[in-house]
């Protein structure tokens, strides 16, 4: 019997599932995200062709769900643990559960449909920063050596606009290759990878800058008014999140 055709709204539906099955199968299993991309690679063919979308879809469907099949029956049948101990296929499936809902409370950037999540979100993130944390410390900090026309702030904003405010076709200036990368075909899976480590890289120097002019400014101004070292506070404590949850706290710059 003939498969039944896929609506477009369920078509979106059933690839955004797909997508986000790969993302798990790549986060808890460790494995490498070219997995995704030969997904990618598949399905641009099938519409580039106009092959049969339903059939290739449910396809798919079965061939990632039996991935992760495979990888959780591996995990089960590892070295048992003590009983009273958690067991490691619980300890992969915390830590991943953990690591996901630290940065699924920053928002989304939809910066192209096969965009990696932890990049939308902190590009999401970054934007905030840009958008509501920035302008409080440049009031706070007008009457000091932090002013906005600082060189040293004057350099901070230019690189934060460059990495987290809309630009060209909706995406920081600091993506523009990584947009170029994935609207290539045949895409180049090495080169995405590498605009996906350049981009979090020179997020996290950024964010280690901040956080240290954070920390002199609260030191050197001990007359700024409690309202306002409470905004420094709170701006810190932001940045100090992003450094925390997005995994970057080693990636300072080397002085």
């Amino acid at each position: 019997m003939p498969l039944e055709k896929l609506s477009p709204e369920e078509i979106t539906r059933v690839v955004a599932k797909i997508r986000q099955r790969y993302d798990d199968y790549i986060f808890k299993f460790f494995k490498p995200k070219t997995v995704k991309f030969a997904f990618e690679e598949r399905y641009a063919e099938v519409l580039q062709k106009r092959m049969d979308i339903s059939t290739f879809l449910m396809a798919e469907i079965e061939a990632v769900e039996e991935l992760v099949k495979r990888e959780e029956a591996k995990v089960a049948a590892g070295p048992q643990a003590e009983q009273e101990k958690e067991s490691l296929a619980e300890r992969v499936e915390r830590i991943y559960q953990q690591n996901l809902e630290k940065i699924r409370k920053y928002p989304v950037v939809e910066i192209h449909p096969t965009a990696n999540e932890e990049i939308k979100r902190l590009v999401g993130a970054m934007n905030a920063l840009d958008g509501e944390h920035w302008p409080r410390l440049i009031d706070i900090l007008r009457d000091t050596s932090y002013s906005r026309s600082s060189m040293i702030m004057v350099n901070m904003e230019s690189q934060l606009r460059y990495l987290g405010s809309p630009g060209i076709e909706r995406v920081p200036g600091a993506l523009s290759r990584y947009l170029y990368q994935l609207n290539r075909f045949p895409r180049d899976f090495p080169a995405i990878e590498r605009e996906e480590k350049e981009y979090i890289l020179e997020c996290a120097f950024f964010l280690h800058d901040l956080s240290e002019i954070l920390d002199r400014a609260l030191a050197n101004y001990p007359r700024l008014r409690e309202d306002q070292k409470r905004g420094l506070r709170e701006i810190q404590q932001y940045v100090d999140g992003m450094i925390q949850d997005f995994r970057v706290r080693d990636l300072k710059r080397q002085k």
